[in-house]
């Protein structure tokens, strides 16, 4: 069992604007979103910074069962596994979700322009 301890999540200012706009481009609520950023960011092979995506929780706030719905044990499990694999202490876990949401967001807004382009993102997780 994951003994992670979190009530909601936080995104930056930034991560705000791009869920808002990723869901003016496909439709789809930031929830989901930040599911996909989540997603994304952790198949990216760099680290995200702490210091940089992880200091601003200036933006929207969505509650931990909003966020992760019925894929809450996949999910962290996999976040979970990273940071295992990175020998990263349980005390950083949220520190380290909360950077891989807000460069998540980012990465998305990034690459997908429209909700067709979306099916290439996730082929290539």
């Amino acid at each position: 069992m994951i003994n992670f301890d979190f009530k909601q999540i936080k995104l930056s200012e930034s991560a705000t604007r791009a869920c808002q706009t990723f869901k003016n481009r496909t439709g789809l609520t930031p929830n989901i979103s930040c599911r996909l950023a989540l997603s994304v960011s952790l198949s990216d092979d760099n680290a995200p910074s702490t210091e940089i995506y992880a200091s601003d929780d200036s933006g929207q706030l969505i509650n931990r069962y909003t966020f992760l719905g019925e894929h809450e044990l996949s999910m962290l499990s996999l976040f979970v596994l990273w940071c295992h694999e990175r020998d990263i202490a349980e005390a950083e876990y949220y520190p380290f979700l909360m950077a891989h949401i807000n460069r998540g967001a980012e990465m998305l807004v990034s690459r997908v322009r429209d909700l067709s382009q979306l099916t290439n993102l996730i082929e290539g997780l």
